[in-house]
């Protein structure tokens, strides 16, 4: 899991591959302790990528920012397949992070592509949205 950057989405990969980014804040004790479990889910789920964005790292206005990503919290989860955003939530307290995150990518990875062709079909106003909202930030930084 590598929290220093976050360059790991390709839009063009052919697989089924899956990204899983926390959005943290350095000062939220929720967000310490869900990065100690985000841990241990990278080595539930070895297909899954892992990565961290640290808070301060959102350009000014941050919290604008931050809520055209969709972030309305700390922590907060977004998972990505091929360049898109398909799921996005906020973790909630401590001890709800590993069962919302463990829901969450199994969903994910028991969809085969006709799901997924649906799926991204259906919500591709709000994928594109996200995509959208990373493009204008620096491209560096976010997925």
């Amino acid at each position: 899991m590598d929290g220093s950057d976050c360059n790991c989405i390709d839009e063009n990969e052919s697989g089924t591959s899956l990204t899983l980014v926390l959005f943290h804040a350095h000062y939220c004790k929720i967000c310490q302790r869900a990065t100690m479990k985000l841990t241990r889910a990278a080595r539930e789920y070895p297909s899954v990528n892992f990565a961290k964005v640290e808070a301060r790292v959102i350009p000014e206005p941050a919290s604008d920012n931050l809520r055209s990503l969709g972030i309305s919290k700390f922590p907060f989860v977004q998972i990505f397949r091929k360049g898109g955003c398909v799921a996005s939530f906020s973790t909630g307290p401590a001890h709800l992070f590993m069962h919302k995150v463990r829901d969450t990518l199994d969903l994910c990875l028991e969809r085969d592509e006709d799901c997924w062709e649906a799926f991204t079909t259906d919500f591709a106003t709000e994928i594109e949205s996200n995509r959208d909202a990373r493009r204008n930030l620096q491209p560096e930084l976010l997925p």
